[in-house]
């Protein structure tokens, strides 16, 4: 099985990295691929279209996103709740296919990121933190990479909340283990038949590293050296990767 990352090591915001539809392709020919992304902000099904739009073949069982990760965590959890999210679509309609329903009064409270994050979101997510309501995070990505540039992340929304209430989030993204634990589960899988390949030492290769499995790194994404990680493959861009 072979777990990708999305941002930074297929495409960059819209513009896919050049080869990487060509190497996925390759990939396919020796295994799972299992596309992993952290950013939220998309449901997996937008993520399959934008894909199939770059010349990349697949559906939204092919995808799993912090947001649909968190989803699945509640549900296993705590049944299906009443939550909060602070995060944007992608968020909302992985928690409606779940079955959870939105309300301000929650049970749960689920932060992301959200390019439309106002004051008073952060406030009613704090009163119902606040009121008991558990608090989980879908990644703590300080950064995202765009075409041009790097935005704040997930993980300065997580950080404003956190210390608003004082309390840490149960995280469900890299470089935690649960993202990828259903999916090894499902597929009757373990760690070291895998690979996971990403751009950020942080989260991708940390994961990779805490399961055991075989890890490479690219350099095209946000992590421009391997620094004391010791991915078991470092490469400049996913076109760049030889498949044994």
């Amino acid at each position: 099985i072979y777990f990708v990352d999305l941002d930074g090591v297929v495409y960059r915001g819209s513009e896919l990295i050049e080869g990487a539809d060509r190497k996925l392709l390759e990939l396919r020919g020796k295994g799972k691929v299992i596309f992993l992304t952290n950013n939220s902000t998309k449901s997996r099904r937008e993520y399959a279209l934008k894909l199939n739009r770059m010349g990349i073949p697949c559906d939204e069982t092919d995808i799993v996103t912090s947001s649909y990760a968190a989803a699945l965590y509640i549900t296993g959890n705590f049944g299906r709740s009443r939550v909060y999210p602070v995060g944007e679509y992608g968020l909302t309609y992985e928690l409606w296919m779940q079955g959870h329903s939105i309300s301000d009064s929650a049970d749960v409270v689920v932060a992301g990121l959200d390019r439309s994050l106002t004051y008073r979101k952060l406030a009613i997510a704090l009163a119902n933190i606040r009121n008991g309501a558990k608090f989980i995070a879908t990644n703590r990505d300080a950064t995202m990479l765009t075409e041009h540039d790097i935005l704040p992340g997930a993980g300065a929304i997580v950080a404003a909340l956190e210390t608003a209430c004082g309390i840490s989030p149960v995280v469900v993204g890299k470089p935690e283990t649960y993202i990828v634990d259903s999916v090894l589960s499902q597929l009757g899988a373990s760690p070291g038949e895998c690979t996971i390949i990403g751009d950020r030492l942080e989260t991708d290769i940390l994961l990779g590293k805490r399961l055991g499995m075989r890890t490479v790194l690219v350099l095209s994404g946000v992590s421009k050296d391997a620094g004391n990680s010791r991915p078991d493959v470092v490469v400049g861009s996913l076109a760049e990767l030889e498949v044994d």
